[in-house]
């Protein structure tokens, strides 16, 4: 069984965070691409009796065999809004669950060879950019590029590591952050949001209190992030693991005082803050996660399952 789309995001569709809708127009496309990847061939089975299959005859017993179905589903040509039995050809272009029809595009993905596979997912993206539609695939798994669900997700995911890691202080910080953008307090959202990665910093390093720069310094000296390549590390430090630090100090009211300016930080730029941060604070969790792994291992206590990612 495959992790398809429609289950991987099983639970955003269902609150309505994700709503698929594919034009008619798009879905001939989809299909033209289907059949541009098909191809037949003999098989013998066990019996003797040689037969000729195919790779979209193949795809269609795949697609009821994910989702438990005796046959596919589509919008009938001739009584508008009843749903009727059809072959793959009607699920593409009249599939009364366009999820289904994603979850579709990837199988067919699945049984392509390595050389194909790239160039398959080139044309799907392609159709989808010449199309307007804010879907893309990246190896075969296919996402939503609204900037809500890549917010939302990036959220979700901080608030569960910080709550599953009890990384309390940060948690409370982080969401004070959130509730100050929903009541438009936008100086509170950057304080905030900076205060959260500071105490994630803190919580790794085991230390209560030390001056900002000093805590950026420390997490680097700390070996807790790798030298991805030559320079990374200086390059991490200044330009990525203090941005929301350098928000909250040159945005006037959210660091230091107003003085005589009347200027407010705008949503724009605090909403910038809250989503750097929730990426830096899972960023370093996931890392200081792995790096006690190999401590757990020697002790044979790992439990993966108990991983919260």
């Amino acid at each position: 069984m495959a992790r398809v789309f429609s289950k991987r995001c099983q639970q955003a569709l269902k609150e309505g965070k994700i709503k698929v809708s594919v034009p008619r127009s798009v879905r001939m496309r989809i299909w033209k691409l289907f059949e541009d990847y098909d191809e037949r061939w003999g098989e013998i089975a066990e019996t003797g009796w040689s037969y000729w299959t195919s790779r979209l005859e193949r795809l269609t017993e795949r697609i009821k065999s994910e989702h438990g179905l005796e046959q596919l589903f589509a919008y009938s040509e001739k009584e508008e809004g009843s749903v009727v039995s059809t072959d793959l050809k009607g699920f593409v272009l009249r599939g009364n669950y366009p999820p289904y029809l994603l979850d579709a595009i990837e199988l067919l993905y699945e049984n392509l060879s390595e050389d194909k596979k790239l160039y398959f997912q080139k044309e799907f993206n392609q159709i989808m950019e010449e199309s307007n539609l804010a879907w893309r695939m990246a190896e075969g798994k296919i996402f939503p590029v609204d900037s809500q669900y890549i917010e939302e997700e990036i959220l979700r995911k901080s608030y569960q590591l910080l709550h599953e890691m009890k990384f309390l202080g940060a948690l409370q910080e982080f969401e004070k952050a959130r509730i100050d953008l929903a009541n438009e307090d936008y100086e509170g959202v950057i304080q905030n949001a900076n205060l959260a990665v500071e105490s994630t910093i803190k919580y790794i390093l085991g230390i209560k209190k030390a001056k900002p720069g000093e805590l950026y310094k420390k997490i680097i000296e700390s070996g807790l992030i790798p030298e991805y390549f030559e320079g990374f590390l200086r390059a991490f430090e200044e330009n990525i693991l203090r941005s929301v630090a350098i928000i909250r100090n040159e945005q006037p009211g959210a660091g230091h005082g107003r003085g005589d300016m009347l200027q407010t930080a705008p949503y724009s730029l605090a909403e910038l803050a809250v989503n750097l941060a929730g990426v830096l604070i899972n960023y370093l969790i996931k890392r200081y996660l792995e790096k006690q792994t190999p401590q757990n291992n020697d002790n044979n206590n790992t439990d993966e399952a108990n991983l919260p990612f």
